[in-house]
């Protein structure tokens, strides 16, 4: 393959292009200037950046010394400060020996640099001050980003750079991280979009760098460089030392800092980055030529789906950022309303969706437009009827020819939103701008606005864009879990089968002649452009509102306001809760309630899609209590948009061919969902177990058979018979018209209201104490990967001081978890630690990870960190725990960005039951009286296994149908880290091994050991030399000898020498299993300390049990219950009738969720922390 250094204008696809526009002049207009400080020069831009009037922020462009752009913004209420840095090379630049290295190269760059060489000193600090970092490797483009709070930012830029100055890449990292981007890519084996990306890559041109695999994994990163007979390290060396250059380097810092002072610190830390003189890197022609194209591509997917994608070649069209052509054709050939493709399509039951635009899969040289329609399973028999629609609408388009009145609407709709722009998040915001700064053709002028503006209407340039979509110049790729086809292919990173031909040459024929769909039209005007943009409010408030108003409370009726106090916009924000009982009372409604919202939205997108393109939204869901209506933007037409989906959801009538088309929809979503990566199923498991009601997808399909069209329209008809309506009106709006607009409600839905006794608020179980372990095998069986959530229970979400201490707990361990287990052990691509709030009842702490591990051994390496923690907490000194509190206390003071986050704030607290919209307010009184013995005090009441006396542990598994599973006997019979060290055995290689062979051989070293240590007690040897008979070196021996014993005997003698290398590893995964069996008490031992301190807890909560459980009842949530789980002394009986077992750790491990889950009480329903008085009666 070619790879050149020219520019764009002379590749062979732009080379006579009259359309392109000059390259961006980044020398006029900048003026020479130094910073104020230290006098360091840089150049500045002194024209106009076009910033948006309701923009806040202040914005300064500048050049550095060595060829670097940045963008330094000032915003004075930020509370978290960040950078990102794109660097103008990515996977496309990829060496063809060793693919995946610009992925790798990402990965590794945090790990140390000169100034910092510890590899986690850029993630600590970032952690220590409520920050986090990211990045990602894209076709042409890294990207580095971080925040934090905004009184570190020095520090964390002073890091930062350094990664791009003189970064370590220190060898004892290579290899770990080879493993983490070799894990990322196994997480992404069954996933179908990674499987299609990489089909369209091996099925590009082979001359050009787009074919090649981006993400990479171990044999094509180590593997390849040990074929090749060099250093891995050395050759990342080397593409690190050629791209990564400061003129390829766009720089965006934001934070609370003036303008002078982010300048003054962006250069400094930023002009050491050499400068090369390069230009990035560019590739000679098109991913797609005349070889490529006329094809149809089908593929066998992981999930029940049904997908049709055209994909047409087009020159690079980026560089017409002021007429964005790929924006004007999406729109029309995506449009949803009356004459679209889709509607055509949905009329005849074929499709569900269609999506049009610029691929994400273009760069700087090359585009593609892609038109990917979601088909029913009607529509994939009639696939080529539906290709025949889009060329007919196609051919439309050219007949008709560019429209004018519909490019000025874009236009107008642009110039609203951003004249009115809401504010980004501000890492967003950084991310976005370096990656546009990146477009050479783009002026400086035009880079603030250039997400949003649509400008301009060029008849020629869009005739010129419009006659690439030909029946010559594209290929058809039909991805299916069913497809009645011989395979013949398959792909060589994620096994995915699939088959290439040429397209049938009749239908070839009918799109090359005139095709006549008398159903197709272009859109009409749009009627919701908003027409009054006047803004009620005429000045903000010097402190705004913190909750909005009751208005009327009624038992049919919740009614909360707010004007617009903070923002000042033309916009505003409704939200709409409907609930009734019946909706989730069953599996069998869950299902109609989904299929109801499911047919509702596909009735509401053809009379609402030109209300989205104007700049609304709207989301219409089902919840766990009924109905959700959200919607949101230009407030002048939000009524209207009201009135429209209640009178479609009052008028709502079953269709013949909708039932039939989004039945199969939701039967196929189930079917799908076993499909889901082990890290959800853990999740979804542990919600089930701490949500009262909820319906599992299992439990859904048990019930499919019963969902008929009769009965749909049965329960719809008699849905909202009884409803209690709460209801949020924020933004734009007067009293008077959030009155009205709940009277449109109201009228609308003419509803019987529904009795405080009938409702149904969501709460939360409560778990006894002990340790409870559910496991579970992974759905999915061709899935590598297994999953394991744990869970602690850590106090009461009512209790203002434990709910602050467990946030604080959070930020100080989640880096560390992260560095252990994901940085040094290598457990899994997907490792983090989290928490939870249950409302009305417990909080906890999370500890998740996704690996190839078996799932014991990553459970005994979590309590391993668990255990081992606490020393961390002891030695924090007071300047640590005072960077934690105040990251939390800017965490908590972070101002709202827009509308729409003050609504979700205010809806939340009205959702939780308990109306605490000054939470923030107590939560930092709390916290500034908090002490660093408070924590660990915390950390000692539920968390330490030494020390806490309330122990509550629930850890959820899902094992990959790959691995080994012990049976329930088994878990009743070893224990777990037997169970653990056999799973790791097993992994490399010894499959011949059983679980009584590992726990002979525990015993076995336990008794050579303590054998030991009793003949050195007697001769009065120092203890420090009691084990001198097993010592390191002969457990080592013994443990290569069991190894060999038990092997697979199909390994080469040169495979099984590579085997018996890597476990010899100290830090292998079966030596860490070993170290650890050898460590733990003797299971009876343990089981006996298990019971014992569940004796004693039961003991106590059983002569309180019937008080708490009344006040559970009554709504105190933070009741004890019992519940007779098992535990010696509780009142009821035994889990081992449910079919649990005792394992000899202690812990209940059972298979039947369900069975354990009825053992479990409820907590009481939350009790408002204010009276609620609604200002009308």
């Amino acid at each position: 393959m070619t790879r050149t250094f020219e520019l764009l204008d002379s590749l062979p696809t732009q080379k006579d292009n009259k359309f392109l526009p000059p390259a961006a002049d980044f020398e006029t207009d900048f003026v020479a200037c130094t910073t104020i400080e230290s006098k360091q020069p840089y150049s500045e831009f002194i024209g106009d950046l076009n910033k948006s009037e309701s923009d806040v922020r202040e914005y300064r462009l500048i050049r550095l010394p060595n060829g670097m752009t940045a963008m330094v913004i000032h915003d004075a209420t930020e509370s978290k400060a960040c950078a990102a840095m794109d660097v103008n090379v990515g996977s496309l630049a990829d060496p063809p020996l060793y693919q995946g290295l610009a992925h790798f190269c990402e990965h590794l760059l945090f790990m140390g640099t000169s100034k910092y060489p510890k590899e986690n000193e850029y993630s600590s600090y970032l952690s220590a001050h409520g920050g986090s970092s990211n990045a990602y490797t894209d076709l042409e483009d890294t990207c580095y980003y971080f925040d934090v709070t905004y009184d570190a930012l020095e520090g964390a830029l002073d890091r930062f750079s350094q990664f791009f100055i003189d970064p370590l890449f220190a060898p004892d990292c290579t290899d770990r991280e080879v493993k983490a981007v070799d894990s990322e890519h196994k997480k992404n084996i069954q996933s179908d979009m990674w499987r299609q990306y990489q089909i369209e890559k091996e099925l590009s041109s082979p001359n050009h760098p787009f074919s090649l695999f981006a993400t990479g994994n171990y044999d094509t990163l180590s593997g390849s460089a040990k074929e090749q007979g060099v250093d891995l390290r050395a050759e990342l060396l080397k593409f690190h030392a050629k791209y990564y250059s400061a003129d390829i380097m766009k720089l965006v810092v934001v934070g609370r800092d003036s303008l002078d002072q982010l300048t003054e610190w962006t250069v400094a830390k930023f002009s050491p980055i050499l400068s090369k003189g390069m230009t990035k890197p560019m590739f000679k022609g098109h991913p797609l030529t005349e070889k490529e194209l006329g094809r149809i591509i089908r593929l066998k997917t992981v999930r029940q789906q049904r997908t049709l994608e055209l994909t047409f070649s087009l020159p690079d069209i980026k560089p017409f950022y002021v007429l964005k052509p790929g924006r004007y054709l999406g729109s029309l050939l995506g449009h949803e309303g009356k004459g679209s493709v889709l509607s055509y399509l949905k009329k005849r039951g074929w499709a569900t969706g269609v999506i049009a635009g610029r691929a994400t899969t273009s760069a700087e040289g090359f585009d593609m437009f892609k038109i990917t329609v979601h088909l029913t399973e009607s529509g994939m028999e009639h696939y080529e009827d539906a290709i025949r629609a889009v060329f007919a609408y196609i051919q439309l388009l050219l007949a008709k020819g560019p429209q004018r009145w519909y490019q000025e609407e874009l236009c107008r709709v642009s110039e609203i939103e951003y004249r009115f722009m809401e504010k980004l998040n501000a890492v967003n915001l950084a991310m976005n701008l370096a990656n546009t700064m990146q477009q050479k053709y783009l002026p400086p002028g035009k880079i603030l606005p250039d997400s949003l503006l649509v400008a301009d209407f060029n008849e020629e340039l869009l005739e010129w864009v419009q006659e690439f979509l030909n029946p010559q110049n594209f290929r058809i790729l039909l991805a299916a879990h069913e497809i009645d086809v011989e395979f013949n292919k398959e792909e060589k990173y994620y096994g995915c089968k699939y088959r290439v031909d040429a397209i049938p040459a009749e239908l070839m024929r009918d799109l090359r002649a005139e095709l006549v769909f008398e159903e197709l039209s272009l859109p009409g005007p749009n009627q919701f452009i908003p027409d009054n943009l006047a803004v009620k409010a005429t000045e903000k408030a010097e402190e705004p509102a913190k909750e909005p108003e009751l208005l009327r409370m009624t038992e049919g009726l919740e009614l909360w306001f707010k004007q617009d106090d903070r923002f000042l916009l033309p916009r505003g924000n409704i939200q709409v809760k409907i609930e009734t009982p019946r909706a989730y009372d069953s599996p069998l409604n869950a299902i109609f309630n989904q299929l109801f919202v499911l047919i509702l939205n596909d009735i509401l997108a053809e009379v609402t899609y030109d209300a989205q393109v104007a700049g609304l939204w709207f989301n219409v869901s089902e919840t766990i209590s009924g109905l959700s209506l959200q919607i949101d933007g230009f407030n002048d037409k939000l009524p209207q948009l009201l009135r429209i989906l209640l009178e479609t959801v009052k008028s709502f009538a079953v269709d013949d061919t909708q039932f039939e088309t989004y039945s199969r929809e939701v039967r196929k979503k189930l079917e799908n969902a076993k499909h889901a990566e082990p890290y959800n199923h853990v999740q979804t498991n542990t919600q089930y177990l701490n949500q009262g009601t909820m319906w599992r997808y299992t439990d859904k399909q048990a019930v499919f058979g019963l969902v008929t069209k009769e009965r749909l329209q049965v329960f719809v008809d008699t849905l909202f018979e009884q409803a209690r309506v709460q209801m949020l009106v924020l933004g734009n709006f007067s009293e008077a018209e959030a009155l009205a607009a709940a009277d449109i409600v109201m009228t609308t839905m003419d509803t019987l209201p529904l009795p405080e006794y009938a409702r149904r608020p969501a709460r939360a179980l409560l778990h006894n104490f002990g340790s409870y372990v559910h496991h579970e095998a992974m759905p999915d069986e061709a899935n590598l990967n297994s999953s394991v959530d744990v869970s602690v229970y850590v106090g009461q979400t009512e209790d203002h001081e434990e709910r602050v201490l467990m946030d604080l707990l959070l930020l100080i361990v989640q880096e560390p978890f992260f560095d252990q287990l994901r940085t040094k052990e290598q457990l899994g691509y997907l490792t983090y630690c989290t928490g939870r709030k249950y409302s009305g009842g417990p909080m906890s702490l999370r500890c998740i990870v996704q690996s190839e591990s078996n799932p014991a051994y990553v459970t005994q390496r979590i309590a391993h960190f668990i255990r081992g923690f606490r020393p961390r907490l002891l030695e924090m000194t007071q300047e640590q725990f005072d960077k934690y509190a105040n990251s939390l206390k800017v965490r908590l003071e972070e101002k709202l960005k827009n509308i729409f986050e003050e609504a979700s704030q205010f809806w939340k607290h009205m959702g939780s039951g308990y109306y605490e919209f000054d939470k923030i307010d107590f939560d930092l009184a709390v916290l500034a009286g908090l002490k660093k013995e408070d924590v660990l005090r915390f950390w000692d009441m539920y968390v330490d296994p030494e020390r806490a006396c309330s122990v509550k542990l629930l850890t959820m598994t899902i094992w990959s149908a790959k691995i080994f599973r012990p049976s329930v006997a088994e878990m009743a019979m070893y224990p777990e880290i037997v169970i653990a060290l056999h799973g790791c055995f097993l992994r490399d290689g010894a499959k011949r091994l059983t679980l009584e062979d590992v726990q002979e051989f525990v015993v076995a070293l336990k008794d050579s050991k303590a054998t030991a240590a009793a003949a050195a007690a007697a001769s009065g040897i120092a203890t420090g030399t009691a084990t001198e008979a097993a010592t390191e070196t002969e457990v080592l021996q013994r443990v290569v000898e069991l190894f060999k014993r038990s092997a697979d005997e199909s390994l080469s003698e040169e495979d099984l020498a590579k085997a018996v290398a890597k476990i010899s590893e100290p830090t292998s995964y079966v030596r860490t299993a070993l170290a650890m069996a050898l460590e733990s008490p003797p299971a009876a031992a343990a089981a006996d300390h298990s019971a014992a301190a569940a004796a004693d807890h039961s003991a106590a909560a059983a002569a309180d049990h019937s008080a708490d459980h009344s006040a559970a009842a009554a709504g105190g949530g933070s009741a004890k219950c019992n519940g007779g789980n098992g535990a010696a002394g509780a009142i009821g009986g035994d889990l081992a009738n449910l079919g649990a077992v005792r394992t000899p750790g202690g812990s209940w491990a059972f298979e039947e969720a369900s069975k354990y889950k009825s053992t479990l009480c409820l907590s009481g329903a939350p009790i408002p922390v204010r009276p609620l008085k609604p200002k009308y009666e």
